[in-house]
Parts: C-alpha cells; structure tokens; sequence
C-alpha cells in the first residue's frame, strides 16, 4: 500500500494525523510547506496527500495542482478551517477527492483514505488469470431443472406471467419467488439455498442488488397489483442482496476470456450489462468511461435511495468476474479517441452507451427561458452528483440551502430526488411540474407514487400543471419565477405543452434547482457520421445496429431516454447482436418474439399486500435509507403471496429446489370423460374447457396453464384426469401454498 502525506503548518495537527494514521497500519511521511511537499512528492510515490487550504507560501490547492501534474494517480484531500463554497469548487475541479472542514471527523477521513487506497474503483486492468488460476463455470444444469419457452400452439406467442414480460431484462421472477417461498425459516439452514436464488437471479442480471433499490417495472404489470396489491418484487430481491452482497465479493471469475476485442462506450447500466454478457460468451472487452467513476447515471440517485455501497460491490464485481477491463478518463470525439483509432487498437466491435450528461434547458412553447445564468440558479443533475460523489462537501450545501426558499421544477423522479435532497440540506423546498395530479390521465405526473408520497411526507409543497415562463432576478440574483397554468402537456404530436399565459402565479425563492431532464452530446456522434440526414441516431430498434456504421451498436439513454433497467436492456441486445456479427450469423433470425400474459388465477381470498416501513419523516431527513428491509420470515411470507401465474415449463423451481425430479406430466381420457364440468369449476388457472364430441361434450386441457396441482384429479367423478406421477404426499402441501 503506498504511503500518506500529511501538510500542515501546524504541528498540533500534523503530528496528530500522523499518529493517528500510523496506529491504523498507514505508513505515513508529514510537511509543514507546500515546498517541503512537493519535494517529497518528487522523490517518493505517495497514495494520499491530506492538504491544509492556508499553507505558508502556496496553498493546497496549488500544491495539488503542481503535484499532480507530475503524479497523476495522486489523491488529494483538502482540509481547512476557512471553509467556503469557492474554494471547495476550486479543489474540486483540481482534482481532490474531497474537502473536509476542521476539526476533521476521523471515520470519514479514514473511509476516504480506505477507498482511495483500497479496490473501491477498478483502476488496475484486470490480468488474465493463468491457467492453473482459472475457475471453470459451474457445471450446466441437469435438464429437468431449466426453464423452457412456453409457446400458445394456438397464437405462437410465449406464454408468461405479466410480471415477466415487463421486466426489460427477463428476470425469471416466477421462478425464483417461488425458490424463495420454499425457503425453511431457519436462518443458517436457508443461507446456502438464498445464495443459491441469488445466483439464479444474477444469471441474467449481475445488477440485480442495483435494481432491488431502483426498479419496480415489474411491480407494476403484476396481476395481483389490482386485488391487493402486487407483489413486493423490489424488496424480495433487496433480502436476497443482503446476503448475496457479501458472497459476490468471493464469487468466481468467469474463464478468462479468449475471443475477439469489443469496446464498450460508457460505464452505466447498459454498458455494463453489454460488457457482462460478452464476457460471459468469452469476449476481451474494454469498458472506455470518460469520467474516474463506474455507473453513469446511477451515480445521481441520492444515496437514501441507492447506497454508494451497493453500486461500489456491484459494479467492481461484475467487472471482475466477467474480466472486464476498465479505463477511466477517456474522452471520445473531438481531441479524443475516434472509432477509426479504436479499430486500430484490434477492437472488432463498438457498443455506444454515452449516456445524457448535458442538462436540458428550460423553455416555454419552445423559447428558452432566460435567466438561468443567475446567482441561485442550479441545475438539479449538478446538485445530485455533487453531493454522492462528495465533489461539494454536503455541509456547505447545507450552508447554502438552511432556511432558504428553494424551489425544484420537474415532474419526474430525478426532480423529486432533487427536492427530497434539498430538503435534507436543509432548504424549505417547493415543486412545480407541467403535469397534473392525477396519475392515471395522459398528463399525469410521471415520478412514483413512492417518491410523491416521500416528499409531502417530508414536508415538500408540490405546485401542479404549471410551467415557467420567467425567471425574475434582482441584482444579479435569483428572486422568483412567473408561472402560467399549464392547459395539456401532450397532444396528437407528443409532447407540446399548451399555457393560459393569463392564469399565472409569481413563486418567490432564494435557489431554484432545474431538472426538467437531460440530452446526449451529439459532437461524437456528428464527427463519425453516425447520424442521419435529420440529425438522428440511425439505430436498427432490433439489432440496435447503427444504419450508418457496420459494427457500431448503440443503446441506451442516448438512443431514447428511459430507466435503467431499460438502457440494461439494450445492452444485452447489443451483446447479443455483436456476438452474431463477429460469428458472421444472421443479426435478426429468431429475434422478433411476441407475449401472451398468462391468465389471473382465481383463489377464494387474496392475501394482502404487506405494509413498506418507513422511519417517520422527522427521523429520515438524512442521506441513510429508510425503507425497513424484510426479514427471512417476511420474505417467505410475501413470496407465498405470488400466484405463480405462469407455465411450469418456465419456471421449474420446485425440480431447482428438489421437491421432485421433473415436472409430472398429466393426461385426460377424452373416452372416460362425462362433460360434467366439475373439473372446470374447480381449477384455478383456468386450463380446462368443454367442447362438442361425438356423444356430447368432453373436457380439453391446456397444458401450457396447467399447474398439475391435482385438484381437478381428486374432483373428477369419472376418474378421466391423472396424474403420472405418485404425487399424493405433496398434493395436499401444494393446495395449501396455492391457496
């Protein structure tokens, strides 16, 4: 581990962080200068330099900037007991990882260290292991235990649960809750089978943990979400993330890989997605990011919602494992890399996943709104990666914001990120959205219920169907906005707001955070040609092949803004495509797949949806989360709750967790069958109908929505349904469950 340096003018303090530090296993160098510093940075190759602002002579930030300029790796953390805003931006854009106001709180001082000296970011390339290193894959799974498609004869379409269907990255999600409602409730006797389910899900999603904070699409689609409530999918998953977390730090590497160079063009979710699942098909990928962290938008999620933990050991495992390399500070386009230099380097395929980093301006019926230049005005994108990435220390935000009047325009979730973020600063928050109160109509508000309901919890005013049309400044400063009524936000042409300039309200404030969302930069794009003659990305929406570059695949945010779990999709598309373009196959053979949902079941009660605990409003106006995580006793309880809607043929979890050997197959005696009925009205899925014969009616099967549960076999006066399999001693525990 390299050494520290610590600069002080004071001995008091010098002395005593060197103590300090030595006690913790640091080898630690001190100066009392900014000259004596940079002489020993010259001569020896320091981790960490720890800064004093007012330094006799140059300053630390100077100092930083000289020792950087020769040492680039060099990590700086200013400290001082003059803290302002100015000089903590100053630092910043210099390059320290932080700027701390004394008198130093020594825990976060030596969490920063740790991550600056540890493995929190990938900076070291990952080296093919040798052969006798190399960890074979997990043997295949023995046939009765994987899942299969199944495809309605009738219709050709795939035959899912709806919950399945919706989600962007094909999570098994029958499966596995179904895995997890088997669980024993004996926490040492489940651990291994948790693992297990954890493994099965990270098959197709290695941001899983990510997605159990963030994602709830499927949620949304669950056929139970209008009885009593969907299934709590997200918090399923974030229980079996808190065991899986502390395992993926151990997991095993896929086999080094062996195949053809890729370069991935960004490191958030679809980028990683995309190099994750070359890597698993033996790919050498190259994960280029422009700025010195891995994840890309995640990074703005306040970390009351997304634990910076939680994305650090996701994403520096998924790297690892799939032997992904990593190189930060790469800027493409102008003055940067091209796709004709990333050839030349031996890449044979791009994926471009550049992500939105440019904030939108604010405009009314097209015209830019001025003022945005004014003291006070913020973009809230700025706010948020600021405070999660600690380029502005949050306590001289707080400064900023305590008792202020800060007003958030935006409708979405990113804006009540920013709200509820500026609220725990300490601000007296507002928001004002275009769009109305009401959900469920076109020109509803789009953030989550959970985030609305989060913010009026914490005390935020939200001020619907409004607009800006100025922003009044006083002296250079942000004084308050004009705001008209906003008639409709969409119309036949999209989005195309309409105003009644004559209804309008003046909001008065001292900050006013825009996040009304953001767009690409399309410098790079221009440069290689790779737009249109209408200045759009020319994309093949099932290959996502660029029309204008063979070899050039591009997903994401910057082919259509959308959530994570979506940019996570097209990466696995674009993985897909490269693979059978650098195998010389057809791109879209078999690609174009059509969904049926697959019917609600029909119980005699519905269980209801548990309750999501949260610490009451006064308590959580911090960045810690809020949400009470379940316990294995919950977990099992809400995973019971699934009706498990779906065909066994793709789900198999109770073959994965050993309750038999195979799915049992059933037969109907069409010659025995009476047409009585009594099959019908007892099964729940909905699997058996009555159609004409010869001598009347007979009953017909579906055996795609068939769920062998029996109860149409011990309901059967003719003895005309079987089982074929002796399942007597499971039958009455499976009704049970069902029920």
């Amino acid at each position: 581990m390299k050494p520290i340096l610590v600069v002080d003018d004071e001995a008091i303090v010098r002395e005593s962080l060197r103590d300090w530090l030595t006690d913790d296993g640091y080898q630690v160098e001190v100066a009392e200068d900014g000259e004596a510093a940079l002489k020993a940075i010259a001569k020896q190759d320091f981790g960490v330099a720890i800064l004093d602002l007012m330094l006799p002579g140059k300053n630390g930030i100077e100092v930083l900037r000289e020792a950087k300029e020769k040492k680039p790796y060099l990590k700086g953390i200013i400290i001082t007991a003059y803290a302002s805003v100015p000089t903590a931006v100053e630092a910043m854009k210099e390059g320290a990882v932080d700027y701390l106001p004394k008198p130093v709180q020594l825990n976060h001082l030596e969490a920063l260290i740790r991550d600056a000296l540890g493995p929190v970011q990938v900076e070291v390339r990952p080296k093919p292991a040798a052969p006798a290193e190399i960890e074979p894959l997990p043997a295949e799974e023995e046939e009765p235990a994987r899942v299969e498609e199944a495809i309605d004869e009738a219709t050709g379409k795939i035959y899912l649960p709806p919950c399945q269907i919706a989600c962007p990255v094909g999570e098994d999600i029958q499966r596995t809750n179904a895995m997890m409602a088997l669980l024993p409730l004996d926490v040492e006797e489940a651990h291994s089978q948790i693992i297990k389910i954890g493994d099965e899900i990270y098959k197709k999603n290695p941001l899983f943990p990510v997605c159990s904070y963030i994602c709830g699409l499927c949620e949304q689609e669950c056929s139970y979400k209008d009885h009593t409530g969907a299934i709590r999918r997200k918090m399923l998953k974030r229980f079996i993330s808190e065991y899986y977390l502390p395992y993926l730090e151990s997991k095993p590497s896929l086999p080094s890989p062996a195949r053809e160079k890729v370069a991935v063009i960004g490191g958030g979710p679809g980028g990683l997605m995309c190099a994750y699942m070359l890597g698993q098909k033996g790919y050498k990928v190259t994960v280029l990011e422009r700025s010195s962290w891995l994840g890309g938008a995640l990074r703005y999620i306040p970390q009351y919602r997304l634990p910076g933990k939680v994305i650090n050991s996701t994403l520096n495992n998924l790297v690892r494992i799939a032997h992904v390399e990593v190189r930060f500070g790469v800027e493409m386009g102008e003055n940067g890399n091209t796709l004709d230099s990333l050839y030349r380097d031996g890449y044979r395929a791009v994926f471009v996943a550049t992500g939105t980093h440019a904030p939108r301006p604010l405009t009314l019926e097209r015209e830019t709104v001025l003022g945005a230049d004014l003291d006070g005005v913020i973009s809230g994108l700025y706010l948020l990666y600021d405070i999660n990435q600690g380029k502005i220390p949050a306590q001289l935000y707080r400064q900023l914001f305590r008792h202020k009047k800060v007003i958030v325009v935006g409708g979405g979730n990113v804006a009540f990120d920013v709200a509820r973020t500026a609220r725990r600063l300490g601000g007296d928050v507002s928001l004002v959205c275009l769009e109305n109160e009401d959900k469920s109509s076109g020109d509803g508000i789009p953030a989550d219920v959970e985030e609305i309901e989060g913010a009026v919890e914490e005390g935020i005013m939200i001020s619907y169907s409004r607009g800006v049309e100025e922003i009044v400044g006083e002296e250079g400063r942000f004084k308050a906005i004009k705001c008209p009524r906003c008639l409709s936000v969409f119309d036949e042409k999209g989005f195309n707001p309409k105003f009644d300039r004559d209804d309008a309200v003046y909001l008065e404030g001292d900050v006013l955070l825009i996040t009304i969302g953001q767009g690409a930069e399309r410098t790079f794009f221009r440069q290689e040609g790779l737009l249109d003659e209408n200045g759009r990305l020319g994309v093949d929406q099932l290959t996502l092949m660029s029309q204008r570059q063979e070899g050039v695949f591009v997903g994401g945010d910057v082919k259509r803004v959308g959530l994570a779990a979506e940019a996570m999709r097209d990466g696995i598309i674009a993985a897909e495509s490269i693979d059978r373009y650098l195998r010389g196959e057809d791109l879209k053979a078999g690609r174009e797949k059509e969904y049926e949902d697959a019917a609600f079941p029909w119980r005699l009660e519905y269980k209801p949806q548990p309750e999501v605990l949260w610490s009451p409003a006064e308590d959580r106006l911090n960045f810690k989360p809020f949400e009470k995580e379940y316990s294995l006793e919950e977990a099992v309880a809400e995973a019971r709750r699934c009706l498990c809607c779906g065909p066994c043929s793709s789900c198999r979890a109770c073959v994965a967790m050993g309750l038999q050997s195979e799915i049992p197959q059933i037969a109907l005696n069409q010659e025995v069958c009476s047409g009585c009925g009594v099959c019908i009205a007892v099964c729940p899925y909905d699997a058996l109908k009555l159609v004409k014969s010869d001598g009347g009616r007979v009953a017909v099967m579906d055996i795609i929505k068939c769920k062998r549960c029996g109860l149409c076999v011990s309901a059967c006066p003719s003895g005309a349904v079987a089982i074929s399999d002796n399942l007597a001693d499971i039958i009455a525990s499976t009704y049970t469950y069902l029920s």
